[in-house]
């Protein structure tokens, strides 16, 4: 089962590497993405900003 948080980073990755890409035609599905991003080591893990959103999350709660 997918959470938001995963479904908000796929979105943002598409945006920010594949829109640009000259080559996001021949990624047809989004496990083709996430492997062309992890070959060109464009997914980093961003603990800080995942704190945050979580922090932000229990303030809201």
């Amino acid at each position: 089962m997918k959470t938001q948080l995963f479904d908000n980073t796929t979105t943002r990755n598409l945006l920010q590497f594949c829109y640009t890409c000259t080559d996001a035609h021949e990624c047809t599905t989004e496990e083709a993405c996430r492997e062309c991003w992890a070959a060109n080591n464009l997914l980093e893990e961003d603990d800080e900003a995942g704190e945050t959103r979580e922090l932000l999350m229990e303030y809201y709660a």
